[in-house]
């Protein structure tokens, strides 16, 4: 099971039913009819039981060939990673109870895309691919508050709630059409029974992963300039996924298709940080230099890389501009990349 399986997959185990999890979850076999959860709420779904799914599939990840076990690169991303949970707690974002039971731990995937997505029981996942995009670390820090809020909230959990529910309209649609059809003749008739009750489903989880979407912003941008991040890192990203969205992505950026992006959500952002306006002078040093996300940023791009030929690029590249007087985080950053590629 592959990081890219793994994720590919992860939305159709949330569109299951519960009835469908293994027994020794121990999920209830029925599930009564209510109202949505509150406000970071996962209602059905215990932390116990959330926690058991998220080892799971963190076991197989483990085993998977495309994961990267790199210290160098785990160290700057906990560099980030623990003065987020740090601040979510100190916000009452993240209840004591969540924070001793999840584990909060970030995964690594040996992938060029950009990505990263949150799992069920505190874990996270990021590719090597948005680590060598995000131009500084307050663009990666707002993408691992956006993912970290989604536990917080209990996304998860309310999510597989949200689709239990609908579990039995989509049979009873099928069921539906498969009787038409018989009494008709007509298999037509039985497909777009299927597909009409499919479409419904689609459409209120949009909705409501979209709201998701907006409460993860609200809460992340709290929490990453909380922890010392600089706000501005939330828009800049925002204006790299809308550029990539705006070029007709071909796969290189399926957090995407995971994150949609909507005006309403930049809109939000912008004007928490308006857009335009110079990031303010740093009273206090930033939880990361940009010297050392520059080098970071560049090893992942390096790790990522399975094409020598790219790789003697690197190298090239480097070589022809050695003798540059620059000596700003970006050079620092090619040099490295270049050190490492050879």
């Amino acid at each position: 099971m592959s990081l890219r399986f793994v994720r590919r997959c992860w939305p159709l185990l949330l569109a299951g039913p519960l009835w469908l999890a293994p027994p020794s979850l121990g999920w209830p076999q029925t599930l009564p009819a209510r109202a949505l959860p509150a406000l970071g709420d996962g209602s059905d779904l215990t932390l116990s039981e959330e926690r058991r799914l998220g080892d799971q599939i963190a076991r197989a990840i483990y085993r998977d060939p495309d994961y990267l076990d790199d210290p160098v690169l785990d160290g700057y991303l906990q560099a980030l990673w623990r003065p987020l949970v740090d601040a979510a707690r100190q916000r009452g974002d993240l209840s004591p109870e969540l924070a001793e039971r999840f584990a909060w731990d970030i995964m690594l995937g040996r992938d060029r895309s950009v990505n990263a997505f949150a799992l069920p029981g505190g874990y996270l996942g990021v590719h090597l691919g948005l680590l060598a995009t995000v131009a500084s670390a307050d663009e990666l820090a707002s993408v691992l508050a956006h993912e970290l809020s989604h536990v917080s909230q209990r996304h998860i959990a309310r999510l597989i709630a949200r689709q239990s529910r609908q579990a039995p309209w989509i049979i009873a649609s099928m069921i539906l059409g498969a009787l038409a059809a018989n009494a008709a003749k007509n298999v037509d008739i039985a497909n777009a029974a299927i597909v009409g009750g499919q479409a419904v489903a689609a459409q209120t989880q949009l909705n409501f992963s979209r709201d998701m979407e907006r409460e993860a912003d609200r809460v992340g941008f709290g929490v990453m300039t909380d922890a010392g991040f600089d706000g501005h890192g939330f828009v800049s990203m925002f204006d790299k996924l809308q550029q990539a969205s705006r070029l007709n992505d071909d796969g290189a950026f399926p957090y995407l298709r995971s994150h949609p992006l909507t005006t309403e959500r930049m809109a939000d952002m912008r004007a928490r940080v308006p857009h335009g306006e110079a990031p303010p002078v740093r009273t206090t040093p930033a939880p990361v230099s940009p010297a050392y996300h520059a080098m970071m940023s560049a090893r992942a791009r390096v790790l990522a890389e399975p094409d020598a030929d790219r790789l003697r690029a690197l190298v090239t590249a480097q070589g022809a501009s050695q003798n540059s007087p620059k000596a700003d985080a970006q050079t620092l950053g090619q040099r490295y990349a270049a050190t490492l590629a050879a």
